[in-house]
């Protein structure tokens, strides 16, 4: 008798759902018909334009340039600012200046000397005078909270100018 009951009375309450609708049905028609969406036509496309390729003569941008044109271009009859093209390269002359890290000092004789990481993970004891960067530079000065580095950028017309850049002092 006790399953009886709530069974009994869940069947009373679904038979409550099954009444009349047709209300809700007018106000859903009376709604749709009063409420259409209003789409914008869409924009017509921009006609197409052909163009021509006119630059045979032109060094093809898929293939790698010659090794002129990527060369230095040293002016030696312009009495200007030159690097030293014929100085063997140091190590850290394969990074660019922002790929480098100042992490510390250390001393020995008077002499101050600053170590700097590079971004693949190595440390370097560089001082006054060594090259680093990717435009000749050189460093200037070394104090406990930085290197400052005078490099040589070209300026097109084979003269270079100097630009002084610093490596703060970095922390972890």
């Amino acid at each position: 008798m006790k399953r009886v009951l709530p069974l009994a009375t869940i069947l009373l309450f679904l038979t409550g759902c099954i009444g009349d609708r047709s209300d809700l049905e007018l106000f859903v028609t009376t709604t749709k018909a009063q409420h259409v969406a209003k789409i914008p036509p869409l924009k017509k496309p921009p006609a197409f334009e052909h163009f021509a390729y006119q630059a045979e003569l032109l060094r093809s941008p898929f293939v790698p340039p010659s090794r002129e044109l990527t060369e230095e271009a040293v002016d030696a009859s312009k009495d200007c600012t030159q690097p030293d093209l014929k100085r063997r390269k140091g190590r850290l002359e394969t990074y660019a200046l922002d790929n480098l890290k100042m992490r510390g000092t250390l001393t020995q004789d008077k002499r101050i000397w600053a170590l700097v990481q590079t971004n693949d993970g190595n440390v370097f004891r560089l001082g006054v005078g060594d090259y680093l960067g990717l435009y000749h530079g050189r460093i200037s000065k070394v104090t406990p909270q930085n290197v400052e580095v005078i490099e040589l950028i070209p300026d097109g017309s084979g003269c270079w100018a100097e630009r002084s850049s610093t490596l703060e002092l970095a922390g972890e």
